[in-house]
């Protein structure tokens, strides 16, 4: 994924997203609702995918007072690791993903 992907059209049919910072933070969360499965897509290229049934826990930890990371975990195993965002955003896509 280049840097300008973000702006490209992808089909959203069944995709529901989270954008918690807007379109200029470039970091979102898109769930398939037919695939059940969320895909993360930050800045730089960094993407994750995980099932809806194989994410055991969310966290969102703290990497400085204002700034946290949201970690996805299957099992034991940590399966992801978002960017640095500032902590409201990281809360606003754990509350997001829970909906689901």
């Amino acid at each position: 994924m280049g840097f300008f992907d973000f702006l490209k059209p992808r089909n959203k049919e069944y995709v529901e997203s989270c954008w918690p910072g807007g379109k200029m933070l470039q970091v979102h969360m898109d769930y398939d609702t037919q695939k059940q499965v969320f895909t993360y897509v930050g800045r730089y290229g960094l993407q994750f995918s995980i099932a809806k049934a194989d994410l055991t826990e969310i966290i969102v930890k703290a990497v400085s007072r204002t700034h946290s990371v949201i970690q996805f975990y299957k099992g034991d195993e940590c399966v992801g690791t978002t960017d640095i965002t500032p902590t409201e955003a990281c809360e606003t896509i754990k509350d997001w993903m829970q909906q689901f």
